[in-house]
């Protein structure tokens, strides 16, 4: 299967897409078709999904999950001389400020990796990440952004030629090798990318930034339906789909 198809059927399979295709399709049958009972039948399918994915109780329950499974690194090894920092995004205007063309993830975990970078001498950070659908690459675009907060140009390498994760996982095993080094990407992330880079015999230290949910107390007004916990819904399931590829696919174990 393609990188795009791959990237197609899992938009599709997602909360947001799934229900509004469903709705879509439901209202098509109403209004063009005598089968008006499955068209309600899909309506009610659609609204279901939205609802149940926009309160908390699941997106919640699938980010914990994600999320509690590396804790932050506070104690950094000062022996590890390579820090990772995963891509997650780039775009925006041209003429906008470096760190306005990352996305949150993406700028959130540089600085993470650059945090970690200051606490131990002579380490180098790793920026990984390649062009995808014609943006330019993560990894250019967060080399950038530390340029301008002053990282020594020469204590960056940067890794540009990967798709996903399990490309920047092959990629980087030919730069790191079997070294020990430090992994910086976001919490719900971390589970699958540290899977990846295992399963290619390499040696990790995980360094998870971006908590979405943390340690977050929820007020009466939080369980109403809202996009916040269908965006937070989005981000669960498109992590624990990616595992399940992986696993069928044969590339963790």
């Amino acid at each position: 299967m393609s990188f795009l198809t791959k990237k197609i059927l899992a938009a599709f399979i997602l909360p947001i897409p799934l229900a509004l295709l469903l709705l879509m399709i439901g209202l098509a049958i109403l209004f063009f078709y005598k089968n008006k009972r499955s068209g309600k039948i899909l309506l009610l399918c659609g609204t279901l999904i939205l609802l149940i994915f926009s309160t908390p109780f699941i997106p919640g329950a699938l980010l914990h999950y994600l999320e509690s499974q590396y804790p932050p690194m506070n104690n950094i090894p000062q022996r590890i001389s390579n820090i990772v920092v995963l891509g997650a995004g780039n775009g925006g205007y041209a003429e906008s400020p470096p760190n306005d063309r990352l996305s949150a993830a993406s700028l959130s975990r540089l600085i993470e990796g650059i945090r970690i970078q200051k606490m131990i001498p002579n380490s180098i950070l790793i920026l990984s990440g390649g062009r995808v659908f014609g943006s330019p690459p993560d990894s250019d675009a967060m080399n950038n952004v530390a340029s301008m907060l002053g990282v020594d140009p020469k204590r960056i390498r940067i890794e540009n030629g990967s798709r996903d994760t399990f490309e920047e996982a092959v990629n980087l095993r030919k730069i790191i090798g079997q070294q020990p080094f430090i992994l910086v990407t976001s919490a719900y992330h971390m589970p699958r990318a540290m899977q990846l880079f295992q399963y290619q015999g390499m040696h990790p230290f995980a360094a998870p930034t971006e908590l979405l949910l943390g340690k977050k107390r929820y007020t009466i007004k939080q369980y109403f339906p809202n996009a916040t916990n269908l965006m937070y819904s989005d981000i669960a399931i498109h992590e624990l789909l990616g595992s399940l590829w992986s696993e069928l696919q044969g590339k963790v174990s």
